[in-house]
């Protein structure tokens, strides 16, 4: 199914009718398809149009997660190593909102431009 970002809604093609897109809002949820007007609204449920875009959503938000579950890693592995790592260079390195999650996660300690892991 071919979905596409459309400000704050997403517009996803028909699968029975090629070139024929639906305008979904996932956080109402609500789709202009005749399935979701017609049935699901009055029932409380959704078509699969919503449901396309929610599993997209969700699968963006887990690999969102794997991606910043590794970069943490990396940051603890590469700080072990040498014990205490300027701050200026470890931002440089892997970036200052990172290195924050970390800190205000209390895996992470700043002290005088130093930072270290906390144990």
């Amino acid at each position: 199914m071919n979905i596409k970002k459309s400000g704050e809604n997403y517009e996803v093609e028909s699968s029975s009718k090629n070139g024929k897109f639906y305008t979904v809002d996932p956080s109402k949820p609500w789709c202009d398809c005749a399935d979701f007007r017609f049935r699901e609204m009055g029932k409380k449920g959704v078509c699969k149009h919503i449901k396309a875009v929610r599993e997209l959503i969700e699968s963006k938000k887990q690999k969102t997660l794997k991606k910043e579950g590794k970069t943490a890693e990396t940051i603890l592995e590469f700080i072990e190593k040498k014990g205490e790592v300027d701050s200026i260079e470890l931002i440089n390195k892997f970036g200052d909102e990172e290195i924050d999650r970390l800190i205000k996660g209390g895996e992470l300690m700043e002290e005088r431009g130093k930072i270290k892991l906390l144990k």
